[in-house]
């Protein structure tokens, strides 16, 4: 009970990106850029000032079945995300 899940950023220990500085028409297509850049097996976390449903759906038309999203913090004020590009089959 109270048990955390473990991601892939408590191994990378990495910190979140910050996306809250970006104008918004921005914001999305940056976080997609990152994604894009990823190795499999890696993840970024993100920080967003919006909710992040529309986003995720764009990850879905885009990226369907390569990537994990897990939201670490919930809104309403802001977002945590863990996005990570999914490990190739061997």
């Amino acid at each position: 009970m109270g048990r955390k899940a473990r991601t892939n950023l408590d191994e990378q220990k990495a910190e979140p990106y910050d996306v809250r500085r970006l104008h918004p028409a921005k914001k999305q297509s940056a976080v997609m850029s990152m994604f894009d850049s990823l190795e499999p097996g890696q993840a970024i976390s993100v920080v967003l000032d919006f909710d992040p449903a529309r986003m995720k759906r764009r990850f879905e038309a885009f990226f369907a079945g390569d990537f994990t999203w897990i939201c670490l913090e919930l809104g309403p004020r802001e977002w945590l995300v863990e996005i990570g590009r999914k490990e190739t089959a061997r």
